[in-house]
């Protein structure tokens, strides 16, 4: 027995006397709820380096376990090999959650996700991950209507006009049907991240990206579908951080003329840039710009402008002045630390539109020296253009999805996040109300369509009680109850749910509005 306890204890400080092994972390908002607890100077564009944000030192569990069970569950994950050359870590991904619809409908729905992360990390220079999901989902009416309101395209062989398929879900993929109203997807991401120098690193992959230091981005979110991306961070002395990603971008229309088994989808290219100061040594303030390019039409292929490789904010910016091949969105990001408070926000806009202002403003506070203690308000607002190019091809968008906010142009949303965990146990929620919302889906979408939508207004509030068994990569089992209300012209209706279910932190479904 005394051998088996040194044995342990011994692969416990080797754990924690290598545990500084270079790794990113995930960009889900729990992982981006604990980074900005830190107080740590980073520069907020997801994923950011355990290093900057230390983590996993925050949420590692102090409390001795002796039991081989309860330590697995409780201090490490699944597979966990950390030694001076290396390490590798694996960790389940977990959402499966079921229940039932009450109010103007009455359906079972569930959600049933299945996964697996692998991250490693070699002599602390070189990070690489790899995530794969397999999902299928019931999503209630509001839900599936967003969804497939946003499916991919098909061209119609009699004329030029495109019929529409399918579902895409935000942050996730593209589906096929699963039963009589379900949705059945899969998808994969991965990234490979190096630290050249202790100032410079540079990464490739398909990982979601975010830009900012709030629960929604107006300026760059992972809404979207993880797309291809290449991405560079310098650091210049203490005060300066200049960011460069360039992406590959996809209009979910499908060409005519396919030289394959299936006809391939419309591309176009996606980059941002930024440059941020440190004011002070709690006050970041960056200049951002985000651009969508074209790269032709269903048609005529062409190579991507010049412009796009521009290592600077406002590339896109001069490429649509120029010749209407970009569109552009420039914008301020700042964050400032004061005591047990984050304050922050973002204002961003098209220099040549009208009417595509969005801003937001929004507070961190934690009442006590710890994570699991969080009051969270936000503010945020998008103008009646906001997103919207004239070319519809390059809309700020990306998988028929806003990589702004995720209902799009025309949004007033007060949001409210509360949560507060004692020895495990859990108590949080979360209220979406939007004094401004249209109920047009189709918003964005690579196609010309009539302007149409009904303004309204929605109240989103869930509950949830539940207990965390890992803070490592957030292992939950929860209950939950959601109520949505809805007031326009045509309707004033409300729909309530009630779910039960067990999760990790790996996956983010963006359904709250």
């Amino acid at each position: 027995m005394k051998l088996v306890l040194n044995t342990f204890f011994s692969f416990f400080l080797v754990s924690t006397l290598f545990g500084q092994q270079y790794r990113v972390l995930p960009i889900e908002s729990y992982f981006k709820d604990i980074s900005f607890f830190t107080d740590s100077s980073f520069t907020p564009i997801f994923p950011v380096s355990d290093n900057q944000v230390n983590y996993y030192n925050t949420t590692k569990e102090q409390k001795l376990r002796y039991a081989t069970v309860g330590h697995y569950i409780y201090q490490r994950e699944i597979i966990q090999v950390i030694k001076k050359e290396g390490a590798i870590w694996a960790s389940p991904i977990l959402d499966i959650q079921s229940g039932v619809e009450r109010g103007d409908t009455a359906m079972s729905q569930y959600l049933n996700v299945r996964g697996l992360r692998i991250e490693g990390s070699m002599k602390n220079k070189v990070f690489f991950s790899g995530s794969f999901y397999e999902n299928q989902a019931v999503l209630p009416y509001y839900a599936q209507q967003y969804v497939t309101n946003r499916g991919e395209f098909y061209p119609n062989s009699s004329d030029s006009s495109y019929h529409q398929v399918n579902a895409v879900i935000p942050g996730s993929a593209r589906t096929k049907p699963f039963k009589t109203n379900g949705f059945d997807y899969a998808y994969a991401t991965g990234m490979v991240q190096w630290q050249v120098l202790k100032s410079l690193s540079v990464s490739a992959g398909n990982n979601p990206i975010f830009v900012g230091s709030g629960y929604r981005s107006m300026l760059y979110s992972d809404n979207s579908l993880p797309t291809m991306n290449f991405r560079v961070n310098y650091t210049l002395g203490k005060k300066w951080n200049f960011q460069l990603i360039r992406l590959q971008g996809l209009n979910l229309l499908r060409v005519p003329y396919a030289s394959n088994g299936e006809a391939l989808y419309e591309r176009k290219a996606l980059s941002i840039g930024s440059i941020y100061f440190q004011a002070t040594e709690h006050l970041r303030i960056g200049l951002i710009e985000g651009g969508t390019w074209t790269r032709g039409d269903s048609i005529q292929k062409q190579a991507v402008e010049g412009g796009f490789y521009i290592p600077i904010p406002g590339a896109a910016t001069i490429q649509e002045g120029i010749n209407g091949k970009s569109y552009a969105y420039l914008g301020l990001d700042l964050n400032w630390r004061v005591w047990k408070v984050l304050l922050y926000g973002q204002y961003g806009r098209n220099p040549y539109s009208k009417s595509s202002d969005v801003g937001q403003i929004g507070i961190r506070y934690w009442p006590f020296k710890s994570p699991n203690y969080l009051v969270h308000v936000e503010y945020n607002h998008t103008s009646s253009n906001a997103y919207k190019s004239s070319n519809p091809r390059i809309n700020y968008s990306n998988f028929n999805l806003p990589i702004g906010h995720p209902m799009g142009a025309g949004v007033d949303e007060v949001i409210i996040r509360l949560r507060a965990e004692w020895n495990h146990l859990f108590v949080s929620s979360s209220t979406n109300y939007y004094l401004n919302q249209s109920d047009n889906y189709r918003q964005l979408l690579p196609v010309y369509e009539a302007a149409s939508g009904t303004n309204q207004q929605v109240l989103y509030e869930t509950f949830e009680l539940g207990y965390n068994f890992n803070h490592g990569y957030g292992l939950e089992i929860f209950g939950s109850a959601k109520l949505r209300m809805v007031k326009n012209p045509l309707q004033n209706e409300q729909s309530y749910w009630f779910n039960l279910g067990i999760r990790t932190a790996l996956n983010n479904h963006y359904f709250d509005f």
